[in-house]
């Protein structure tokens, strides 16, 4: 197991040992664990997840686990933000831990007759008639308000440095680049093209098409193409086993095939007919220039100040650039191609906001659901427990109550882990356009979730200040499910049961290597998902630890926890995020500031129940008053119109040093998947050349394409393209060597083929016409990364060079356009 690097394979994760045993039995001694004849290689679909997951330097190599922060900034300034967020956290909740101590000190003092362990440790049973001491138990917890509100001021500053040092540090396609909105249904890229040219060169427009069937068609195809692999190796397995008996199950694997084959030729010709209609725009459009002063003085155009559009709204003509002399466009900065969710384009911005206002509906109900389940719980404790007490069983009624508590924080826990699956995918429905909305509407109602389930559902269910502190009640409970919240989602994040079940189980019966791969990518890594976890841990800290100073040690003691796990998680077991941008981090920074009131309503309760009414007077909420004063400064003084507090917006740096985008090697384009040449099962001929293979049928991975690069001694091809060639199975398996073929795609007539993306040369008129383009299917050879150069053969015998894409990594195949 050490030689084969399996500890690795999975993260660190324990494999079950049997299944361990089997295989690593079969791999190193060549006792064969399968039907002879299997073609699987569990080491090849290893270290192709191996190279899947985590990040990246300039070398291609993987980050190590204490790299530098800066380093994560690869993957936009939103990952950067997050654990730079932890580490400032982190001191702040260290100097809240040293407060607290001044008030557990003080409550174990006051508690020495209190036998329950997590009670005696409360603001309770004490300070029942001492107004003073009541006042000394709120000065922690008001010092601490302040170290807060200061952090949230500290966070926005550090937002804005942040984001311009990763912009600063890292040259992105973004930089180049505007995203242009309400353009004319029927625009073409030629239009766009001459009328963005008066800002600067242009290198590339893109319209986003109505593509959503498309994209729709693709992914059954790909889902198709796994299951035929699947298919065809299993018949092959039958056939050298040559059992009798097996012939029924070998006709109809065979009958099977035909039907994927006919179900995949009847995709490939509906997203042929889709491209050959007139394709709509989807109201949006990207537009890269060459440099980053086009970029900056085309944002400069296009930003109307608020006079200006009160100006125009009373029907006052102003001068600014309008498209086609009448349509006003809209130029924003562009997210990353990476970002871009471009079946979502066609979805206008109020249809989302309808989609997320059902949806959030929805989530609420669910949260209600398991308000009414815990509501029964905690009804049924009482009245069990009353009934105890009555017949003298004490220590069964403590007993059960301790049991009780457990099995809350066991179902909230459950609860939650539901209703993270279910908000994934009703996000998913609203049809964001970009990750990072996704990701931060998901953040949102996934917040709301963990805040109101797992924080104030205890609180709501036991309304009564006076029963908070016994034994059982509402800081009991909140005991247990903050020491659960310090373990179990964590141990998940990096331990990921789904991932090794489909590895090591499900892995053991696949027979392709396809169908291997793909079970052995890495999961995907949800930053919203990492920030809702974080404001949950510190809401439970803020609600619960002023009058329990020790949970302020386990919340501390969490953060180091999540620190370390996230980022094992993201550089060993998840695969790159994609690029994303603050905003996730600038929400985040929001509802904090509503758990930190909540904190000021909560604290002034407390005070004010624990005193006799003999003693009872206004003096001891003074500082929570003061406070909820103090919150509401934050909220209405604007003082994020600071120079220093403002958001960030690159439309005025010139980080990239006069760079041109066309000389930047691995800069990813935009690719509308419905540009892009139609993948076909047909059999293609070509002559293979170097090291450089296709995959079986020259799947592609994913529907992006990138440009080649021609050499200028070289010919571009010219004259008619081959005619379809038929094949029974549409392979170019080269007998038992087991090696494929580079394969150019000719399977489509040149009429069905779509011109790739507007990208015109800096005289248009006189570029030559373009040819009919082709595809070839090229897998990344070992030991290169993104942004590498391959020499390949091209279909007419040509040599091009191809610059490896941004999201390729070793052993992914990957296509390009000539």
């Amino acid at each position: 197991a050490d030689a084969l690097d399996l500890e690795d394979a999975v993260g660190s994760c324990p494999l079950p040992g049997m299944l361990a045993q089997v295989w690593t039995r079969g791999l190193t001694r060549g006792e064969p664990t399968r039907a002879p004849g299997d073609r699987v290689d569990w080491i090849k679909a290893q270290g192709r997840a191996k190279s899947m997951r985590g990040f990246k330097n300039e070398h291609g190599k993987s980050l190590l686990i204490h790299a530098p922060l800066k380093d994560l900034g690869r993957a936009g300034t939103g990952i950067e933000l997050f654990f730079r967020t932890l580490r400032w956290l982190f001191i702040v909740l260290v100097i809240a831990t040293c407060l607290g101590c001044v008030s557990l000190a003080a409550n174990l003092e006051y508690n020495k007759h209190v036998n329950t362990p997590i009670v005696v440790t409360t603001i309770g049973p004490c300070c029942k008639t001492s107004p003073s001491e009541l006042r000394a138990q709120s000065i922690p917890w008001f010092i601490t308000f302040l170290l807060f509100l200061l952090f949230l001021y500290w966070l926005r500053y550090k937002q804005r440095q942040v984001a311009h040092s990763v912009d600063r540090r890292y040259i992105t396609t973004g930089d180049y680049s505007v995203e242009v909105r309400n353009i004319p249904l029927l625009a073409n890229e030629s239009a766009l093209y001459q009328f963005f040219e008066q800002y600067g060169r242009v290198s590339q427009v893109q319209i986003g098409f109505r593509c959503s069937g498309y994209v729709r068609l693709f992914e059954r195809w790909k889902k198709h193409d796994v299951e035929l692999a699947e298919t065809r190796v299993g018949l092959a397995l039958l056939a050298e086993q040559g059992h009798a008996l097996d012939s029924a199950r070998a006709a109809t694997r065979a009958a099977k095939i035909d039907t994927l084959q006919n179900e995949m030729i009847d995709l490939e010709s509906e997203m042929a007919r889709l491209q050959a209609v007139e394709l709509i725009s989807s109201g949006a459009a990207f537009v890269i220039f060459e440099t980053e002063a086009g970029r900056r003085a085309c944002l400069k155009a296009h930003h109307l100040s608020a006079w200006t559009r009160f100006l125009e709204m009373i029907g006052w003509t102003t001068k600014h650039a309008r498209f086609g002399d009448s349509v006003d466009l809209s130029v924003v900065p562009a997210p990353e191609p990476s970002d871009v969710f471009w079946e979502n384009l066609e979805v206008g911005p109020h249809e989302v906001r309808k989609r997320s206002l059902y949806t959030l509906l929805v989530a609420m109900g669910m949260i209600g659901t398991s308000l009414v389940l815990l509501l029964l719980l905690t009804r049924s404790k009482d009245s069990q427990i009353a009934l105890l007490k009555r017949t003298g069983a004490t220590l069964a009624a403590s007993t059960y109550t301790r049991g009780v508590s457990l099995v809350a924080a066991v179902v909230v826990t459950a609860v939650n882990s539901f209703l993270r699956i279910a908000i994934n995918q009703l996000t998913v429905l609203e049809r964001h356009d970009t990750k990072s909305d996704y990701e931060e509407s998901y953040f949102i109602k996934l917040s709301l979730a963990y805040v109101l389930n797992q924080s104030l559902l205890i609180l709501i269910v036991s309304p009564n200040p006076s029963t908070w502190f016994v034994e059982g009640g509402v800081y009991a409970q909140a005991f247990y499910i903050i020491l659960a919240n310090a373990i179990v989602p964590e141990l998940f994040k990096v331990v990921r049961l789904d991932t090794i079940f489909k590895r090591y189980v499900m892995g053991t019966f696949v027979k392709s290597q396809a169908k291997l791969e793909e079970l052995w990518q890495p999961p995907e890594a949800s930053l919203g998902e990492f920030y809702a976890g974080l404001l949950k841990t510190v809401t439970l800290g803020l609600l619960y630890a002023p009058a329990m100073p020790v949970v302020w040690f386990i919340t501390t003691s969490t953060i180091i926890i999540k620190y370390w796990s996230t980022k094992y998680a993201l550089l060993r077991v998840c695969r790159q995020p994609p690029t994303l941008d603050e905003g996730l981090s600038e929400v985040f920074r929001e509802l904090l500031s509503f758990v930190l009131l909540g904190s000021v309503i909560i604290e002034a309760v407390v005070l004010d129940s624990r005193l006799d009414e003999e003693s009872r007077s206004k003096e001891h909420i003074v500082l929570p008053i003061a406070a909820g004063i103090m919150w509401l400064i934050y909220k209405i003084v604007p003082l994020q119109r600071l120079g220093c507090l403002r958001n960030y917006v690159d439309n005025r740096s010139n980080d990239t040093g006069g760079k041109v985008f066309s000389s930047l090697p691995g800069l990813a384009r935009y690719r509308c998947p419905i540009s892009q040449p139609v993948p076909s099962l047909a059999t293609i001929h070509s002559n293979s050349f170097g090291t450089v293979e296709a995959a079986p049928g020259g799947v592609p991975s994913s529907l992006e394409t990138i440009a080649v690069q021609m050499p200028s001694a070289v010919a571009t091809p010219s004259g008619p393209m081959p005619e379809r060639t038929p094949s029974l199975f549409g392979s170019a398996y080269e007998g038992n060597s087991g090696r494929w073929q580079i394969t150019s795609d000719t399977s489509v007539s040149p009429a069905q083929y779509p011109q790739p993306a507007y990208e015109l040369p800096v005289q248009p008129q006189q570029s030559p016409p373009r040819a009919p383009p082709m595809l070839l299917a090229v897998t990344c050879p070992e030991n290169v990364g993104p942004g590498a150069q391959l020499i390949v053969q091209g279909p007419s015998g040509q040599m091009v060079t191809v610059t490896v894409p941004s999201t390729v990594f070793p052993g992914m195949i990957f296509h390009v356009s000539v």
